[in-house]
């Protein structure tokens, strides 16, 4: 089957601003890709300079509503990887990539980048409050044309 004959897929992202001293943030509003190819959908954010320790995670929202959890990247830690999900971490330029490879109809969803901040509390294993936590969301849509 000719590539050009095969369907699209489309992502598409949506954002709210917050208050705090942590950030995320998409600029990319849309973005179209052929079933099979890979897709990259870039978050760039920000951390309070009192703390270095953060995961930031990966989930897509199917249409019916359902949450999926696709990856989580932790500040300390190299490129994560989960089957056709990875990423492109760069701590030092404080952005993420999540690379979606093989892309298939299915991954037509929402995307959502979310930073979980952890307290000092936590670091030293002792958890006494709950992390601040932001999401942004990237949708992953087809194109039936």
């Amino acid at each position: 089957m000719p590539l050009s004959s095969l369907p699209w897929v489309f992502l598409a992202f949506t954002f709210s601003g917050s208050s705090v001293a942590q950030k995320v943030t998409q600029v990319q509003t849309a973005i179209s890709s052929r079933v099979g190819q890979t897709v990259t959908l870039n978050c760039r954010y920000e951390v309070s300079w009192t703390m270095d320790y953060y995961y930031i995670f990966w989930y897509k929202q199917l249409p019916s509503g359902e949450m999926t959890f696709l990856i989580r990247q932790y500040s300390e830690h190299l490129n994560a990887r989960n089957g056709r999900y990875s990423v492109n971490f760069q701590k030092a330029d404080k952005s993420i990539s999540l690379i979606i490879s093989a892309l298939q109809l299915e991954d037509s969803a929402k995307y959502f980048c979310a930073l979980w901040e952890l307290t000092v509390l936590e670091v030293m294993g002792k958890a006494e409050q709950k992390p601040q936590s932001l999401i942004r969301e990237s949708t992953l849509l087809q194109d039936l044309s």
